[in-house]
């Protein structure tokens, strides 16, 4: 709507994607919103729920020092004492529905330069859970993989291991879907004539982000790495310091924050 010099633009937009007879869409083709060409205030292509992706990781035996525990104490050139334990590596695999709305009041300052202040509203959740499945390959390489080496053998081969049980559906991180995003700013905007497009400079503020935190499914028990347990808060043997730092940096805490602001300039439209 224009009236003289002030104009009211607003564009709403709604996508949705699946696939169909046994066949999942592919991952290229998932929504992922941020940018100028939606939500302004977030880093392009940066907004999607989180899940995770089961993995594999070896670890090296560590005594409580620091130091690598070999495969043979007689033999050091062996090498040393491994032992494979699951990993969830996180990943973001981009939302099958998408829900954008924008509007923005802009009136023109002199020729073709324009101030517009702009709110920005999207969502972008995965409503079908099965069409995050894992390639049928490699499922069933992790869930024939076995984890721990509680012992070793007369030929240094691990024993006493088990295997674990993966689905082939990813595991979304639940906090994460669903989450609303609104950005809300002043736009500063010179049309180019040759491009036909407009310069932006724009400031945005993101009332609406994410902010949380999620922890991996880490299956690593203590079971999988040799030695005796040690009493509670009582580090003794390098089974128990090799767990205790496995569960520490293959399983972490991770911090998903989004910007609270963002400064930025573009030759684009956004609608």
């Amino acid at each position: 709507m224009q009236k003289k010099r002030n104009t009211i633009g607003y564009n709403l937009q709604a996508s949705f994607l699946s696939g169909y007879g046994g066949v999942v869409a592919p991952p290229f083709e998932r929504f992922y919103m941020g940018g100028e060409n939606d939500l302004r205030g977030f880093d392009i292509r940066s907004v999607s729920p989180v899940a995770f992706l089961p993995n594999t990781s070896t670890v090296v035996l560590r005594n409580p020092d620091g130091s690598v525990v070999p495969k043979d104490p007689s033999n050091p050139l062996l090498g040393p004492y491994t032992i494979r334990v699951p990993a969830e590596q996180i990943v973001f695999p981009g939302g099958d529905l998408s829900l954008v709305g924008n509007l923005e009041y802009r009136f023109t300052i002199a020729g073709p330069v324009a101030l517009a202040p702009f709110v920005d509203f999207g969502v972008d959740p995965i409503i079908r859970n099965s069409q995050l499945r894992i390639n049928s390959g490699q499922l069933t390489d992790i869930n024939t993989t076995v984890f721990g080496c509680p012992q070793l053998d007369v030929a240094l081969n691990c024993v006493g291991g088990h295997t674990e049980k993966f689905s082939q559906n990813l595991q979304l991180v639940g906090s994460t879907n669903w989450v609303p995003r609104m950005s809300t700013g002043l736009e500063l905007q010179v049309f180019l004539p040759v491009v036909n497009a407009p310069f932006r400079v724009y400031w945005a503020y993101n009332p609406m982000r994410l902010n949380s935190s999620a922890r991996g499914p880490a299956q690593i028990t203590r079971d999988m790495f040799p030695g005796p347990t040690c009493l509670p808060e009582k580090v003794c043997s390098a089974g128990d310091f090799t767990y205790l730092n496995a569960v520490e940096t293959i399983g972490p805490l991770f911090q998903l924050r989004e910007p609270r602001k963002t400064f930025r300039f573009t030759v684009a439209t956004t609608f």
